[in-house]
């Protein structure tokens, strides 16, 4: 009976310290610790004049993300993030049309945006060690990058390139539902799945090596204006101190 008691005592302690950090006016302050968003897809075209093209592309995000917030009610949050992202994106083209057989491409970029974000806790008359939730959010920024490719053509000539990006805008927006596990009455920790959209524009500098047929090497300089438009699933994992 002692041991019984006990346990329901424990029980309704842990749920009277979630409920006590859960309440309108209390803080909301942590961090996503390890966020990836992993993109890919691959492409064939077959001509009626039997060439054909393969494309291969593959893009993964890695993100953290700071964040500090306030409930409004006893079930929502509204607050602002800080996010710094690396992106790698790479793209292999091989075909047996046009006048290339390869061009391999890999553009990197480090971002940096702030903006805000709304979570909601689903819950009855009492919060539970373990809650469910959802939570939009959005943000613009700026930030830089790399980029480096290589062609090769038919008439067995070659190119290869490097350059630096810059006067980047970034808009990225998206949404998630998770739950948010207390280890300790103000701790929780958070695992969630959602969408995400990334869009990001820039100017790139280019710097471009030729090598023809004959052997004989050239350079030239160029630029170029990108708008880059890309969403997937989002998986993300983080951790919040709940302050009252």
């Amino acid at each position: 009976m002692k041991k019984i008691f006990f346990i329901i005592a424990a029980c309704f302690i842990g749920i009277t310290s979630v409920k006590a950090q859960i309440a309108k006016g209390n803080l909301f302050v942590g961090t996503g610790i390890g966020s990836t968003t992993y993109n890919f897809g691959n492409y064939s075209y077959t001509y009626s004049d039997a060439n054909v093209k393969n494309q291969d592309q593959k893009a993964y995000t890695l993100n953290l993300s700071p964040s500090i917030g306030v409930f409004l009610t006893d079930h929502l949050i509204f607050g602002g993030s800080l996010n710094l992202a690396y992106d790698h994106n790479k793209t292999d083209i091989s075909n047996t049309t046009d006048n290339f057989l390869t061009n391999n491409s890999t553009v990197n970029t480090t971002t940096f945006t702030a903006g805000p974000f709304v979570r909601y806790y689903f819950f009855d008359a009492e919060p539970k060690n373990t809650l469910v939730f959802v939570q939009a959010d959005a943000a613009v920024g700026t930030g830089g990058g790399s980029t480096n490719g290589s062609t090769l053509y038919t008439n067995n000539s070659a190119t290869s390139s490097n350059g630096n990006t810059n006067g980047m805008f970034v808009f990225k927006a998206g949404g998630a539902i998770g739950v948010t596990h207390f280890i300790q009455k103000n701790i929780g920790l958070d695992i969630s799945v959602g969408y995400g959209y990334d869009l990001q524009k820039y100017t790139t500098t280019l710097n471009t090596q030729t090598t023809n047929a004959a052997g004989l090497v050239s350079n030239t300089s160029s630029s170029y204006k990108a708008s880059i438009p890309q969403n997937g699933i989002t998986l993300a994992a983080g951790f919040h101190f709940f302050i009252k």
